[in-house]
């Protein structure tokens, strides 16, 4: 196997261990290094992994692999990416309970491609595909041949969106080509996104990679920056919302923002303002938080779900300290709405908190050849709901969980530290292959404890173990 196979291997198995929330972060920090000419050659191995699993494509780790190496061009997937990589800003891997303009379903770009392949731009993208395959095709000469690729498409799709708007059976056929009303509804942004490429380009390079809340509740010169674009582009406020978002380190502070570019505080008078789409889109953030929750739920990485929850009750708690929302109803139920989903989820969770936990500390069984193995899915499972159970202390109101939380509370803190004595203490008695599966439940106990209690506790219990295990030794050895 060669060096790129052997590296392509551990970008995949390192991938695979990820949530898809991390995956997607990772993913658009280093699309963002690309653009801005700071790519590493081995970004597109990365992008192409990442993608797959984005997708929801299993990786194959079975089939024959081809050793050789290959050039940029012609790995899978390159001129899509390349093709749709003015989006990145506006995607997201979450089907939206409603659609929200400036935020672009990723799997639908799929649906997309394939339809400009084979109807739209048939003859040109496979000549595009000849040409990133040549030899010469450095990185730089692939980009230029799908920018002007890119340009041809897109005053095909401002002609193909003309003949929709002018025909309903145009447009219903369109419809169905792509898969539904939300995909022709998304299409209707790729094509506005990709007309608006040369000054929301520009705007997204004078845009601060990283929006602090100081900054988007304070200081002036981002509001000034999308003040001036508004102004200018009307039609393309939400896109702006989106761009703001997508940057922002506290996504909730973009109510404060849109009340600011209003100049208002009231939300009824925002809800009718140009700036609403601001609101709009940070609720739909709540709502993509709730479903990310949602999925995650069956995630073997232990700290998906936990992320998502918190990042959810962060938005929320953010979101009710700032903004009066009063005479805005529908955004109040919209947000109703997630808080009753999250809160379903959420108790759902921890209704098995006290169960996961017995399961995780259970002492592994030995066999008559005196193997074991410990159950790292339990120990997962115990970590996930640890994690949120932990985090809903100062979240149980906003996540409406008030009940629940203190009762799971309650008798996990008792399951665990009652298994745990138990554990340190019966560990003496313990015999060959037994004790060490037998310390292998102990430190699992340690680890649910630090996550639940904290580190000085785990290092009281660690302390314990240590002194157990030195007590068992100096006995063994006279």
């Amino acid at each position: 196997m060669t060096d790129q196979a052997l590296l392509t291997d551990k970008i995949q198995s390192y991938l695979m261990a990820l949530s898809p929330r991390a995956v997607g972060t990772l993913v658009r920090g280093l699309e963002r290094a690309r653009q801005s000419g700071k790519g590493d050659p081995h970004v597109e191995l990365i992008l192409a992994a990442s993608a797959a699993l984005l997708r929801g494509e299993a990786l194959d780790r079975s089939a024959p692999r081809d050793d050789r190496p290959l050039p940029t061009a012609t790995r899978r997937g390159h001129l899509e990416r390349l093709f749709f990589s003015p989006l990145d800003t506006f995607l997201v891997n979450e089907h939206l309970p409603r659609k929200q303009e400036g935020r672009v379903y990723r799997p639908y770009l799929n649906e997309i491609w394939q339809w400009l392949e084979r109807d739209l731009l048939p003859a040109e993208i496979r000549q595009a595909r000849q040409d990133l395959q040549e030899p010469h095709s450095d990185d730089d000469k692939a980009h230029e041949r799908v920018a002007a690729l890119r340009k041809m498409a897109t005053q095909a799709l401002a002609e193909a969106m003309a003949r929709a708007n002018d025909s309903d059976r145009e447009r219903r056929r369109l419809s169905m080509v792509l898969g539904g009303d939300r995909a022709f509804a998304d299409l209707q942004d790729v094509t506005k996104l990709f007309l608006a490429e040369p000054w929301l380009t520009r705007f997204l390079d004078r845009m601060p990679t990283s929006l602090t809340e100081r900054r988007l509740k304070q200081d002036t010169d981002v509001l000034t920056l999308v003040e001036a674009h508004a102004r200018k582009h009307p039609d393309y406020i939400a896109m702006l919302a989106a761009t703001v978002l997508d940057r922002a380190d506290a996504p909730w502070s973009l109510g404060t923002f849109a009340t600011r570019l209003a100049g208002t505080n009231k939300a009824r008078d925002l809800s009718r303002s140009p700036f609403a789409p601001f609101m709009d889109v940070v609720i739909s953030e709540a709502e993509r938080l709730s479903i990310l929750a949602r999925s995650q739920r069956d995630n073997p990485d232990p700290v998906a779900f936990s992320e998502a929850v918190s990042g959810y009750a962060n938005l929320m708690r953010g979101l009710e300290f700032d903004m009066d929302l009063s005479g805005a109803d529908a955004w109040r139920g919209r947000l109703s709405e997630t808080r009753r989903e999250m809160s379903q989820i959420v108790t759902s969770e921890l209704q098995t908190a006290s169960g996961a936990v017995r399961r995780a500390l259970a002492v592994p069984k030995v066999d008559r050849d005196g193997r074991w193995k410990a159950d790292s899915h339990a120990l997962d499972d115990a970590v996930r709901t640890l994690r949120v159970l932990a985090m809903a202390r100062g979240t149980a109101e906003t996540l409406a969980i008030n009940d629940v939380s203190k009762r799971t509370r309650q008798t996990v803190e008792q399951t665990l530290e009652i298994i745990t004595r138990s554990l340190l203490s019966d560990f003496a008695k313990q015999k060959g292959a037994s004790r060490a599966a037998h310390l292998s439940a102990i430190d699992a106990a340690i680890l649910l404890s630090e996550v639940y209690f904290g580190p000085d506790y785990a290092g009281q219990l660690r302390r314990s173990r240590q002194s157990a295990l030195a007590a068992v030794e100096a006995s063994s050895a006279a």
